[in-house]
């Protein structure tokens, strides 16, 4: 593991949702504050598959190889996904649309990096005949001698679609 993520960690606790993020959003903060106790929380302390019931848009994120690419590891067990369906094992570059990689990846990684979680809320777009708007909560975990990731999106505000 890189020695620039395990040495680099700055204090999460300045870390505050805007109001705007939904509840389930501000629960998993929460938890993963709890957890935290001043520093990171270990990744045994969060089961995905057991989260999912709570947490339904939920996975976990590895670092793999000696380029450090983020892999989607553990991955809730749900029914849908309101983008494509996140699948164990990949790259979490090939989960994100084009478009997005650059600003998405960089979340990603400054919160590896930075030990700070990062949030975000997604424009809407139109699927299966709704408008969605996605929120994501992205949280740093300490991994043995590095770190993981946490990704948790949650849907705000579905409205038909005119």
């Amino acid at each position: 593991m890189d020695q620039f993520f395990v040495n680099s960690h700055i204090s999460s606790a300045g870390f505050e949702l805007p109001h705007s993020a939904p509840q389930r959003i501000r629960d998993f903060n929460a938890l993963w504050h709890d957890l935290a106790e001043g520093d990171l929380p270990q990744s045994t302390d969060f089961d995905v598959v057991e989260l999912s019931t709570d947490y339904p848009l939920l996975v976990r994120i590895r670092l793999e190889g000696p380029k450090n690419t983020l892999v989607l590891d553990d991955i809730a067990v749900t029914d849908h996904w309101p983008f494509q369906t996140p699948v164990k094992g990949k790259l979490l570059a090939d989960f994100i649309p084009e478009h997005s990689k650059k600003r998405v990846l960089g979340a990603f990684e400054e919160a590896l990096e930075n030990g700070i979680p990062t949030y975000y809320e997604t424009t809407s777009w139109l699927h299966g005949g709704q408008i969605v708007s996605l929120a994501r909560l992205v949280v740093p975990l300490a991994a043995g001698e590095g770190r993981e990731l946490i990704a948790l999106w949650d849907v705000m505000e579905p409205v038909a679609a005119a």
